[in-house]
């Protein structure tokens, strides 16, 4: 719960300032504890605005968003779960062909 209160912390500031955010996004264990904890601490800073963000992923495999290895997609999967407003914009790498 402490960093995704820190990441929401650092939403708001920065949406306040700049009117945007931007947040890297690693995967593995990361996937579901943000998704976990995300949600509750958005609920409890309405400053943060998801709608303003831009999520990029750090460490993405060159992958379909369906395959398991897909950072991007396992977020996507997740991303519908939560009740909080707004959703960010997630900049995908694109699958090869």
């Amino acid at each position: 719960a402490a960093l995704a209160r820190l990441v929401v912390e650092a939403a708001a500031e920065a949406v306040a300032s700049d009117g945007r955010f931007t947040l890297g996004l690693s995967g593995g264990s990361m996937v579901e504890l943000l998704a976990r904890e995300l949600p509750p601490a958005l609920r409890a800073a309405p400053g943060a605005e998801p709608s303003r963000w831009l999520v990029v992923f750090c460490d993405e495999r060159l992958v379909p968003p369906e395959h398991p290895d897909s950072t991007y997609g396992a977020y996507r999967v997740r991303r519908g779960r939560g009740g909080h407003r707004g959703r960010p914009r997630y900049r995908e790498i694109p699958p090869p062909k």
